[in-house]
């Protein structure tokens, strides 16, 4: 293919001097550290499609066992969100999402003790994919990366966000019902409860607010 690169070109010791030589510049640093945000992005993205069918749900008797003892090493019957987060950053980098990770925690805490127990456990991984997936969502809007979702951004994506089409004065106002402190901009956790209240009924008093 003429003109084509192979990441065999690419070596170490180039890939440096490049990084280098885009940061020593001040008008392209910002493109530089676009770049490398939308890399990580599509690599993340690129390993969870991968993992698809790695973890089932419901997980096998054999394997939640596995895992199971695994977080409950020292056999007291429960989990902590310190716990799970260790388990998915050794066993499933691919899903090490923190703020998936710790809605997933909230929501399957049933009993709100702050402790996840094996039954509980049954149902973690399932949902930590469901907010990873939520959060690429938010990603996919959130053009300028600040982690906040603007109106302006809300409407130019609220036709896919929502699966229909949406007038300027329907997108506002569901900007406002999204937008549960009134600052002006949508958060992440204000998305996933949003979305997670409408699609999988959980009470968003669970989630937390950060």
């Amino acid at each position: 293919m003429g003109g084509a690169v192979s990441i065999s070109e690419v070596n170490e010791e180039n890939f440096q001097e490049k990084l280098e030589e885009l940061w020593n510049n001040e008008e392209a640093r910002p493109g530089l550290k676009q770049k490398v945000y939308d890399a990580q992005k599509f690599l993340a993205k690129k390993a969870r499609e991968a993992s698809v069918g790695k973890i089932e749900h419901p997980l096998p008797d054999s394997k939640q066992e596995e895992l199971w003892n695994l977080l409950d090493y020292n056999g007291n019957g429960f989990s902590s969100l310190a716990e799970l987060d260790k388990l998915v950053v050794e066993h499933y980098p691919e899903f090490d999402n923190k703020p998936a990770i710790m809605r997933a925690y909230h929501t399957i805490d049933r009993n709100n003790n702050g402790f996840i127990s094996k039954s509980e456990f049954a149902d973690f991984f399932y949902y930590l994919d469901y907010f990873c997936k939520l959060w690429e969502k938010f990603e996919g809007i959130d053009d300028n990366n600040d982690r906040r979702i603007d109106i302006k951004e809300f409407k130019q994506y609220a036709d896919s966000v929502f699966g229909r089409k949406m007038s300027d004065g329907t997108a506002e106002t569901m900007f406002r019902l999204i937008d549960r402190n009134g600052g002006g901009k949508i958060l992440f956790y204000e998305f996933a409860a949003h979305f997670a209240h409408l699609e999988k009924n959980v009470d968003v008093e669970k989630l937390p607010f950060e």
